[in-house]
């Protein structure tokens, strides 16, 4: 038996469209796909709300978190620090005189 080699089967005589997806119909959905995945992550971020800072989720055994500094480093002179005792990163009650690994020294004004 001869194998048919002609043109793919794109759909039947009736004109039932194919079961193969086209390179347009695979374009067209992952665009819009793309854009729905876009538009969603955006309103997420567009809710109204004021943000807040000092929402640290990160528990202080992860952090390495220390209520002592490190080699002079401490957390009343890191950037993530939020007065009067919080951190953007870590969670709980934080002192200025601990540490933790997420320890960023501010950039010179």
């Amino acid at each position: 038996m001869k194998e048919d080699r002609s043109a793919p089967n794109c759909g039947s005589a009736q004109g039932e469209p194919s079961q193969a997806l086209s390179r347009r119909n695979f374009l067209r959905v992952s665009i819009t796909g793309a854009a729905i995945a876009g538009a969603g992550g955006l309103a997420s971020c567009m809710t109204g709300q004021p943000t807040t800072r000092g929402a640290g989720t990160t528990p202080k055994p992860v952090a390495l978190y220390q209520d002592s500094p490190n080699k002079g480093r401490r957390c009343g002179g890191c950037k993530h620090f939020l007065k009067p005792n919080a951190c953007e990163i870590v969670a709980g009650e934080i002192s200025p005189d601990g540490w933790c690994r997420f320890y960023y020294k501010p950039l010179p004004a």
